[in-house]
């Protein structure tokens, strides 16, 4: 064996090893999930987001955008489009609210393989943000890996692309 080879087995060992129990992998998921929250979900009155077990297998978070101005701000011309219309038909009297949330379902998380359907949504459902209600849009990204080093080295890619919605 090479030293080279021996150098990347030994970071794989090492990189096991780090991530030996299924917990130790939920908790980096989650702890990335948390650093997405900051940069794509916080509004003035959701800050300090965390990552939730919503229900079984899902974990996730929610936000609001009461400032109309503030949700306005996503550049997508077809979420544009609905959020001015939802803009001007709900009065401010209301206090009228845009939903956001980026959930990962787990479908497998082990060290040898995986699958993470990931979803970042926004509903202009208000004031009820039915699940079953058109006036959302949601993007869905599945992501499987094949090896700890993939899992690491991905996770933040597709959730950026999940988060593209939000741009």
């Amino acid at each position: 064996m090479s030293g080279n080879e021996k150098q990347i087995q030994d970071w794989q060992e090492k990189l096991r090893s780090s991530f030996g129990e299924a917990g130790q992998l939920l908790n980096y998921l989650t702890h990335t999930l948390d650093n997405f929250y900051y940069r794509y979900l916080e509004t003035e009155e959701s800050r300090d987001l965390k990552t939730l077990n919503l229900a079984p297998h899902l974990y996730g978070a929610v936000s609001f955008e009461s400032n109309m101005v503030q949700a306005l701000k996503i550049s997508n011309p077809e979420i544009k489009k609905e959020l001015i219309e939802f803009a001007k038909s709900i009065p401010k009297s209301q206090n009228p609210k845009i939903q956001y949330s980026l959930t990962c379902e787990i479908k497998e998380l082990t060290q040898d393989h995986g699958h993470l359907i990931l979803k970042s949504e926004i509903s202009w459902d208000f004031p009820d943000f039915d699940k079953k209600s058109e006036k959302k849009v949601q993007k869905l990204i599945h992501f499987k890996y094949e090896d700890l080093h993939d899992f690491r080295k991905h996770l933040a890619l597709k959730l950026e692309e999940a988060c593209s919605l939000f741009l």
